[in-house]
């Protein structure tokens, strides 16, 4: 049985709280539980510096992408101001991503030709998902579509069932 959402009015599966086409919770009578909530001031907020580990970066990055299956390594830079694009070659426009991943099983693995954008963004670096037919995952997780999520070192995408784990090169400097 379905249940009927009280903001928009559409049917839910049965047992759903949240709202799974506004995002608002199914049942009123939570926003007044909600509403009962105490909230913290400031000086009980804690530390507010966020703590960004080994996820920033000013003007660019070095990664190296291991494709988890067959243990090959591929490098990359990515710019502050110019994304990567992972994928595969398209046949039909010639056109190849920034990272091509073709030679790894690409297109029977479900990764689609514009697949995931890597770049910085706010100081971080940052994977999006294009909008690809078979998903990206972060950690096993199914990314947003056009939603961007920070990368740390060691983090597992996947790329409808092709998986990378990206580390971070320390530079030079």
């Amino acid at each position: 049985m379905a249940t009927k959402c009280a903001n928009c009015k559409r049917d839910n599966p049965e047992g759903t709280v949240i709202c799974i086409y506004c995002g608002e919770p199914v049942d009123p009578t939570l926003l007044q539980r909600q509403a009962n909530t105490r909230e913290f001031g400031e000086e009980d907020a804690g530390e507010n510096q966020p703590r960004w580990g080994s996820a920033r970066f000013d003007e660019q990055v070095r990664l190296i992408l291991r494709v988890v299956e067959q243990g090959q390594i591929i490098e990359a830079q990515v710019n502050k101001n110019e994304g990567i694009i992972l994928g595969r070659f398209d046949p039909e426009t010639g056109m190849a991503p920034d990272v091509d991943l073709t030679a790894f099983n690409a297109a029977e693995l479900g990764v689609s030709r514009r697949h995931a954008r890597l770049d910085i963004q706010q100081d971080s670096l940052r994977i999006t998902d294009l909008g690809s037919a078979n998903s990206t995952f972060l950690n096993g997780l199914r990314l947003v579509h056009h939603q961007p999520r920070i990368l740390r070192d060691g983090d597992e995408i996947r790329l409808g069932h092709l998986k990378l784990q990206i580390n971070f090169i320390e530079s030079a400097d």
